[in-house]
């Protein structure tokens, strides 16, 4: 079947806008005699075949103006006025007399016009709109024919290039999976000495790279995984299956310290963190939290003024029972406000002046940290 649209399409021997010029022809044959008639009527009106006629008329003129026009410059120059009016009117005269001669054609010119025009629009129902779409559909069932006849070759082709990407994807995947080892075990090293500042004194952590050869995919074929140990004796394990959520907030803060300049999440948020924690150890989450703030938006929920003196910006958050529904609210803490609930968190209830002195002294020196880091 290709073969038949294949050759119906050359046998029309097509030529691009063919079409477009032929239904211009075919419109002009196709109403001859009303044109003729129209133009025989226009070339009546304005030659010189009758005393009433614009040719006339303006010969007529000319000669008036030929008799006077040397008495006078302004005369002059009206009958060159008349006289250029004359030539266009012969010029045209002669354009209608030209196309009428045109249109004087063999009744077979307009039926091979009509019967090409026949052709073009039986394809055209068939393979395209125009020419150009169906010379287009004609290559493409060519290319389609020629894969058909040599399919064999075809399939043995398509075989070999397959093998080739696919020695290519394993040598790509292979020097992938070598730089994921390299830098997984740089990185557990850093993540480690991040968790033993978190005061996870004994912690073991490895990045475990596994290739999955033949389990490709645009990230390779390797499977990573986190795996950790936070208590002395405890097998190390998927990170997934840390229980607590206040170590699994410090985990996650220790991985975020070493991957912040790579990670493209813009906010991190850290509940629990605090669990468990208190004195040096708080303030190094504390510090650990800000150094991430510098690249990422963070928000924390925590019940330590270690960890809230660091923040560039309080909330203070609490429940209420409102007519036997508990209801949540949340406030922006600023200047004063946010000085007294820092104190409230260090003294309790009660709020002494030696207590918002401390509270004070506490964001004093977190922001002078913050400004050392800056300055670094």
């Amino acid at each position: 079947f290709m073969e038949f649209e294949i050759g119906e399409i050359e046998k029309a021997q097509l030529k691009e806008g063919e079409d477009v010029i032929l239904e211009k022809d075919y419109k002009r044959m196709e109403n001859s005699k009303k044109i003729v008639e129209a133009l025989s009527a226009v070339y009546a009106d304005t030659g010189y075949e009758r005393a009433d006629s614009a040719g006339e008329g303006i010969g007529r003129a000319l000669r008036n103006m030929g008799g006077i026009a040397d008495l006078d410059e302004a005369l002059e120059g009206l009958k060159g006025q008349l006289d250029e009016i004359e030539h266009l009117l012969n010029d045209f005269n002669r354009s209608v007399t030209d196309y009428m001669e045109d249109m004087n054609f063999p009744q077979e010119v307009f039926m091979e016009t009509a019967q090409r025009l026949d052709t073009l629009n039986l394809l055209k129902s068939k393979y395209g709109d125009n020419i150009e779409e169906i010379l287009k559909y004609k290559e493409e069932r060519t290319k389609r024919l020629e894969v058909l006849n040599n399919y064999g070759q075809y399939v043995e082709e398509l075989k070999k290039s397959s093998q080739k990407e696919e020695e290519e994807l394993v040598k790509n995947c292979k020097k992938l999976s070598s730089i994921r080892k390299k830098y997984a075990k740089e990185m557990s090293k850093k993540i480690k000495e991040a968790l033993v500042d978190l005061n996870f004194l004994d912690a073991k952590f490895e990045i475990q790279v596994t290739s999955m050869e033949g389990n490709y995919s645009s990230k390779g074929y390797d499977q990573v995984e986190f795996l950790i140990s936070t208590n002395p004796g405890e097998k190390i394990k998927p990170l997934s299956e840390v229980a607590s959520g206040g170590e699994l907030s410090r985990i996650m803060l220790a991985l975020k310290t070493v991957l912040a300049d790579k990670d493209e999440i813009p906010t991190l948020i850290f509940d629990e963190i605090d669990v468990g924690i208190s004195g040096r150890t708080a303030q190094k989450v504390s510090e650990k939290l800000a150094l991430i703030g510098r690249n990422h938006q963070i928000l924390c929920i925590t019940h330590l003024p270690q960890i809230a003196a660091m923040a560039d910006a309080h909330f203070l958050i609490e429940k209420r029972v409102e007519e036997k529904v508990t209801r949540t609210h949340i406030w922006p803490l600023k200047g004063q406000k946010s000085d007294e609930e820092l104190a409230r968190m260090l003294g309790g209830v009660e709020i002494t002046e030696a207590v918002l002195q401390n509270a004070k002294e506490m964001k004093e020196l977190a922001a002078k940290t913050k400004r050392k880091w800056s300055e670094n």
